[in-house]
């Protein structure tokens, strides 16, 4: 008796939520295909103004009643989100008990601080932009759509990776006073719009 796709089923975990908690083990109840909110809640009006991240833990399984070898099971992401502003992201944390606090830690740790950026944050980025402006010299590389960055407040105690979404850029005069006079001097500044908000001000 042959393994069918109808046996291959996923799984929901204990606890579908959005709590440091959420995840855990699998559980016997059945994600139905095509049921509207099985897994994700609706994206309130906040959420889609200001952005939010949900995770969800399931497991793939096979459901039958013969003892037949499964070979090759996988999931794959076949298809875009039909919502531009939803983007998604699949991954594997080899854990049967994990929760959403391991899977959130598990994402973030993709990047780690490198080299210095070529570019300065011009003036105070306050807290809750959705955009950061920088300047650079001329011959310096423009930051790029998809690249991430590490912003880090004075005293070190807050920082966040920012992931660039846009990039707008021109090159303009900029006039600073070394405490006898006033120089002017030519860069490129740099409006970067980014993925989340800023968590807090970074000058």
């Amino acid at each position: 008796m042959a393994i069918t796709n109808s046996d291959v089923k996923l799984f929901e975990s204990q606890r579908l939520t959005d709590e440091e908690d959420g995840g855990g083990r699998v559980t016997g109840n059945e994600v139905i295909d095509g049921n509207v909110n099985n897994l994700f809640q609706d994206i309130s009006r906040i959420d889609r103004t200001i952005g939010d991240v949900a995770l969800r833990k399931a497991f793939i399984g096979i459901s039958t009643d013969n003892n037949d070898i499964y070979l090759g099971g996988h999931l794959i992401l076949t298809e875009p989100p039909k919502d531009q502003n939803v983007s998604v992201l699949l991954f594997n944390t080899d854990s049967q008990t994990d929760e959403r606090l391991d899977a959130r830690d598990r994402i973030e740790s993709y990047v780690v601080p490198g080299l210095k950026a070529s570019w300065e944050l011009v003036g105070d980025q306050l807290e809750g932009q959705r955009s950061v402006v920088g300047y650079q010299r001329e011959e310096s590389a423009v930051p790029e759509i998809g690249e991430v960055y590490k912003l880090t407040t004075p005293d070190e105690t807050v920082s966040q990776f920012i992931r660039i979404t846009a990039v707008d850029y021109s090159v303009e005069s900029f006039t600073y006073n070394n405490g006898q006079e006033y120089i002017d001097f030519t860069r490129r500044k740099v409006e970067m719009e980014i993925s989340a908000p800023l968590v807090t001000t970074f000058v």
